[in-house]
């Protein structure tokens, strides 16, 4: 995958579902290992090869380049970002956002349960693509499911700077998610006001672009009322947001688009 600018393109998908105390998000602790080691954060990664093939095989239902490009507002390759994102999902948490044949949602039974956990490990340790498990499962990645809600740029500062598309989509149906072991050290569905007011008291830790989004639908009762909100948002009012930081007497500072003193730096 080519880069734009020395930005590797990235998708990540805020997954959320209504409980008996509220809106829930799916969130998970990156390993050590990993890129934002021991950082809370939703599932997603860079886009790669595969899901070129997936596009161009048309191994998914929804929407197509051309509304994907009006969508982001963008004139390159744009449907990868959805198809990464639900990649990047089942390899995480084992949750296959999908539809059958049939066209009715991908509800897996237990014996499919089974089988999907042992293709799940078999994609992670390379042994097969994605796009192989959608023809043997006969699947195509729901794509209509997924909401674009913000777009995010890393700082100069940092020497790995991502583009990172950020959807949405709520998951009540039942699905077990479970982290993998390898990206994913600990997992967990948690209030999205609960979240917030965890990191701030320091007990896990968000980055900025987590805070934001999950800010972002903080004040909804339930996801009907969410995805219908936005849903009505429109491509042209979401901007791509690059924070900047600077030192300032010693200490770091972090500023947003709009934020006073932004472009002084």
């Amino acid at each position: 995958m080519q880069l734009t600018k020395n930005l590797t393109p990235s998708s990540s998908l805020m997954i959320v579902r209504d409980s008996d105390i509220g809106v829930q998000v799916f969130m998970m602790k990156r390993s050590l290992r990993s890129n934002f080691g021991g950082i809370w954060v939703f599932p997603g990664g860079i886009l790669e090869d595969q899901d070129q093939d997936i596009a161009k095989k048309n191994y998914f239902n929804g929407i197509d380049e051309k509304k994907a490009k009006a969508i982001l507002n963008y004139d390159q390759e744009s449907l990868t970002y959805w198809i990464a994102s639900l990649r990047e999902t089942f390899e995480e948490t084992g949750a296959l956002i999908a539809n059958r044949e049939n066209n009715s949602f991908f509800t897996p039974t237990e014996d499919e349960a089974i089988n999907l956990e042992r293709l799940r490990s078999d994609l992670n340790n390379g042994k097969i693509s994605f796009i192989s498990i959608l023809k043997q499962l006969k699947l195509k990645i729901a794509l209509e499911r997924l909401i674009y809600i913000s777009h995010w740029i890393t700082p100069d500062v940092e020497t790995k700077r991502y583009t990172t598309r950020f959807f949405l989509t709520s998951l009540n149906e039942k699905v077990t998610m479970t982290h993998d072991e390898l990206e994913g050290t600990d997992s967990k569905w948690i209030g999205i006001n609960e979240a917030l007011e965890a990191h701030k008291a320091g007990r896990i830790s968000l980055i900025m672009p987590t805070i934001k989004n999950l800010e972002s639908i903080s004040s909804y009762k339930n996801t009907q009322e969410m995805i219908s909100a936005k849903n009505e948002i429109k491509a042209e009012d979401i901007p791509a947001i690059e924070p900047k930081f600077f030192k300032e007497n010693g200490q770091w500072k972090g500023l947003l688009p709009g934020e006073y003193g932004y472009e002084d730096h």
